[in-house]
């Protein structure tokens, strides 16, 4: 009898702009001709299509999609037991959990994968090449992102403000210096440049940020979180202590555009820190609600009122995730002063387990010894290069999206014209007019922006050869492990084990790697 499969069809794109939504029906007719071919051709199998999934406008860096997850739900009650997907970067570009799916969880639920155009197909084991895929869709979307990081730091050190909302008490503008249109920030001069001031006064007479917040409160005077209905009034429709601080310490205020002061721990995360005051991002003075001296005064208050802290983060080391002890089965750890690791459970005291040590350096260069010879023969760098020709063709269309655009800034022209119209005709009425040609401004200056934002990113795009040869480099590197991280150690590698003879003190070191050497 012959084995069926119970497929599921995923499909996903980063964005919900029309030009992506259309390759949505296209991976799935891709996927559902596949299907049909290889259920007359392959006499092993029936395959039975049992669901598509979609997941539209959801980054592949991130594995936390709707439709990803029912799936998952459906392989856990035994409904699905194959998953076809177009290609590897379809599926995901988060190369850690990526490589958990193939190498893990589809093998423990008896799942098979395929990739169609990467020729991926886990009943034959994972082709030996695909981490090394993982690992270039994970430098593309990481290059992206830096890329999009590089224009906004030119944005604003030129002295353009980017934030999407203005601080409380400013109004945004646009302002075009030289042909090029920056953002400025004004004083609102409105209730809440008022508010602004009166926290400033209220803090030098002695007060303290909770009884200014209590304050506001009482008189009901609008939080920042509620200006933009940014949050929904019942939870956060109030002044706080945290508020009230910013507020104080924002530079912004005494007219000086200061931005870039945080960030995103990485670009695959959501979680923001601060950044060092040396690399905050001076934009130029204008004019603030605040005089200087009144902000300095502040600022020295506050500071004799403040109390120290300590930061207490560190840095994890490129082999921390996948090195464990044999003997006690626990992890290792690094040990600066020896520059390289040992059992963590043996700098507990009592004798728990024994070090372990080995050096850093010693086991990067047996790991990427193994891993030159292993690419030397197995790994094929032409179609390296040829997901890189790929990916830069898919990002050719930015012509074709400012052309679309432009049709649609049209189009509201002329919605605006007929609006204006029937203004004059009496058809309609002032306030409601108002209203309709607030709503199609939002829409003109949202895609103007957009626009502008294109126009920055296909200026670092049209030289393809240039792009081209700048991620081949970066490949070259990758295969030659110049560069070898964290990124690298998790990509390639499974685990470690340092066994240790008790007598002898003999290491023997055990490597698992994600791929078949």
């Amino acid at each position: 009898m012959l084995k069926e499969w119970k497929v599921a069809i995923y499909a996903r794109v980063s964005t919900d702009k029309r030009e992506q939504q259309e390759s949505i029906p296209a991976q799935i007719q891709c996927l559902e001709e596949w299907l049909a071919k290889n259920g007359k051709e392959d006499r092993n199998y029936n395959y039975k299509l049992i669901k598509i999934y979609e997941d539209q406008g959801v980054s592949g860096s991130t594995f936390e999609r709707d439709s990803f997850k029912q799936m998952e739900e459906d392989i856990e009650s035994g409904k699905i037991d194959m998953v076809l997907t177009r290609d590897l970067s379809r599926f995901g570009r988060n190369y850690i959990t990526s490589g958990y799916y193939l190498e893990d969880y589809f093998k423990v639920k008896g799942v098979r994968f395929i990739s169609v155009l990467d020729n991926v197909d886990t009943i034959d084991d994972v082709n030996d090449i695909v981490p090394f895929k993982n690992i270039l869709n994970e430098m593309y979307i990481k290059d992206c992102s830096r890329r999009t990081r590089d224009g906004l730091k030119q944005r604003m050190k030129r002295g353009s403000c980017i934030l999407s909302k203005p601080p409380y008490g400013y109004n945004i503008i646009d302002v075009f210096e030289n042909g090029v249109k920056n953002k400025k920030l004004v004083s609102a001069n409105d209730e809440t440049t008022e508010v602004v001031k009166k926290i400033y006064d209220l803090y030098l007479q002695g007060w303290g940020v909770g009884r200014i917040a209590t304050h506001l409160n009482n008189k009901s005077i609008a939080p920042p979180s509620m200006r933009f209905n940014t949050f929904p009034k019942s939870k956060f429709g109030l002044w706080t202590n945290n508020t009230i601080q910013s507020i104080l310490s924002n530079p912004k205020y005494k007219g000086v555009l200061i931005q870039g002061q945080y960030r995103k721990v990485t670009y695959k995360s959501k979680k923001v820190v601060k950044v060092p005051e040396d690399e905050w991002i001076n934009g130029g003075e204008f004019e603030g609600i605040i005089d200087k001296d009144t902000f300095e005064k502040v600022e020295e208050e506050m500071k004799r009122r403040s109390k120290g802290y300590r930061y207490k983060g560190a840095p994890k080391h490129i082999f921390s995730t996948v090195l464990s002890c044999n003997e006690c089965k626990g992890s290792m750890s690094y040990r600066k002063k020896y520059q390289g690791y040992k059992c963590t459970n043996s700098q507990m005291g009592g004798g728990r387990c024994t070090a372990h040590s080995i050096k850093e350096e010693y086991l990067k260069e047996i790991i990427i010894q193994d891993l030159k010879a292993f690419v030397k023969e197995y790994v094929d760098e032409n179609e390296l290069y040829d997901e890189i020709e790929g990916m830069l063709n898919k990002k050719s269309n930015f012509g074709d999206r400012i052309i679309e655009i432009d049709k649609e800034l049209k189009k509201l022209d002329s919605q605006f014209e007929r609006v204006y119209l029937d203004k004059i005709n009496n058809v309609l009425s002032e306030r409601n007019f108002e209203n309709i040609a607030c709503t199609i401004e939002k829409k003109q200056n949202n895609l103007i922006q957009f626009k502008d934002e294109l126009l920055e990113t296909k200026e670092k795009y049209d030289d393809k050869n240039a792009v081209y040869e700048a991620y081949k480099d970066k490949v070259d590197k990758i295969l030659s492990f110049q560069e070898f991280d964290r990124m690298t150690v998790e990509s390639l590698i499974n685990k470690i084990i340092i066994t240790e003879d008790k007598e002898t003190k003999e290491k023997k070191i055990d490597i698992y790697y994600k791929f078949h050497s």
